[in-house]
């Protein structure tokens, strides 16, 4: 984990956003593979289950692979511009719902990943960069084929970088989300 992939928390009417802009040293095609084959998805984030087209919905099951758990993330898939783009709510048990959006483009000698999440409280915010920062090194570690980092000691190492962040830059409204 680097610190010059840090995310941006973005404070808008509507919540706050943590914006990530990764670069890869794969093709755009081999991440965009990553980030939407329910295949590779279980090798770096989780098993991920449902409709997985847009209007469909899905369950991303990131801690033990049981229907229903509280690690699960679940969503409507709300647009898919393959192989660039795609966008779902989210909601884990008991949370309000959330938006992601993430797009993938070719980049100099690799991949550029950007991931949005609109929609969060400010202190929600700080916990999913941590998190998202852990899994996007995952992420990494995946594309370059060497053996995945324990999410837990990613996102522990990570969390501090975003614990005093309320909220960073202030902007006028949240983003549209595309839909369907």
């Amino acid at each position: 984990m680097t610190n010059d992939v840090r995310a941006t928390l973005s404070t808008f009417r509507d919540g706050t956003a943590v914006l990530f802009e990764r670069r890869y040293a794969t093709t755009a095609d081999d991440l965009w593979e990553a980030v939407t084959s329910p295949e590779r998805l279980a090798r770096w984030l989780g098993p991920v289950y449902g409709d997985l087209r847009a209007g469909g919905t899905y369950e991303l099951r990131m801690g033990e692979d049981l229907a229903g758990a509280a690690e699960n993330a679940v969503g409507e898939i709300r647009d898919c511009d393959a192989p660039q783009m795609f966008s779902v709510t989210w909601r884990f048990p008991g949370e309000g719902e959330t938006f992601v959006i993430v797009s993938v483009r070719p980049e100099d000698d690799g991949a550029l990943l950007e991931l949005q999440h609109y929609g969060l409280t400010p202190a929600g915010a700080r916990g999913y960069a941590g998190g998202w920062h852990a899994s996007l090194d995952q992420l990494a570690d995946h594309v370059a084929d060497v053996p995945v980092r324990s999410w837990q000691e990613a996102f522990d190492a990570a969390l501090p970088l975003y614990r005093d962040q309320a909220g960073g830059e202030t902007g006028g409204g949240q983003p549209t989300v595309a839909s369907s």
